[in-house]
């Protein structure tokens, strides 16, 4: 399995969910939102070196693909603000 950059523990703190019924659904949106992370900036994340913004970006993204599993997300723009420092580009 792919390591995260933040355990599914961190993500339900910061989401204030106390129940384990969903931790697979978590674990799925963490994977999900840390390959648009990587995707976006263009790193390969290492859970031993990521920065904090790239770790509050992907609780950001995983909260609200959580909260609105319609697909209407409102934290898109933070999960990008949050990244765009790290992003990567090529000339």
């Amino acid at each position: 399995m792919l390591a995260t950059v933040i355990t599914s523990q961190e993500v339900k703190e910061w989401c204030r969910i106390d129940d384990d019924a969903d931790d697979a659904t978590i674990d799925l949106l963490i994977l999900a939102a840390q390959d648009a992370a990587s995707s976006f900036t263009g790193l390969l994340l290492d859970p031993l070196t990521c920065p904090a913004a790239i770790k509050q970006a992907i609780a950001v993204f995983v909260a609200d693909l959580y909260a609105n599993r319609e697909g209407q997300t409102v934290g898109e723009k933070t999960f990008m603000r949050l990244l765009s420092p790290y992003r990567v580009t090529f000339l």
